[in-house]
């Protein structure tokens, strides 16, 4: 007696394995979660942008005037200017952000935005169809 699997038995395991694998693929979506690991790059790089724009106001007597990507990185608050964020200041209020990419950021038809404002002191998801202001409104 000769004891084994044939290859018809081995052939319908491997494509009953194929489809799970599949299904799985398709569940976990790998482009989605690339999107939000990169949206969570983002938002470090909107907080770290925002924490310096906070010392430099801090440090010139209260005030955002001349707060630039350049002025961050030659006074030592930043090593380098995240090239994703991008950054709008004003004499009293400025405000720091990012283009997310990720569709679980939200569900909105314009661009998605995380964006950091110096007017409340906090960061926020905002769905708009142009950048944001100083305000972030």
């Amino acid at each position: 007696m000769n004891k084994g699997f044939t290859l018809i038995e081995l052939l319908v395991v491997i494509a009953v394995l194929g489809i799970l694998a599949s299904v799985v693929l398709v569940a976990i979506n790998p482009g989605e979660r690339i999107n939000e690991a990169n949206d969570a790059g983002k938002k470090s790089d909107v907080g770290q942008v925002a924490t310096a724009l906070e010392s430099y106001f801090t440090n010139n007597n209260g005030s955002y005037t001349g707060a630039t990507s350049a002025t961050l990185v030659s006074l030592g608050y930043l090593k380098r200017f995240p090239v994703s964020t991008t950054l709008t200041v004003a004499a009293s209020e400025s405000a720091v952000y990012a283009i997310l990419a990720s569709a679980s950021a939200g569900t909105c038809a314009s661009t998605r935005y995380w964006c950091y404002t110096t007017a409340s002191g906090s960061s926020a998801f905002l769905c708009k169809a142009t950048a944001p202001t100083t305000a972030c409104l």
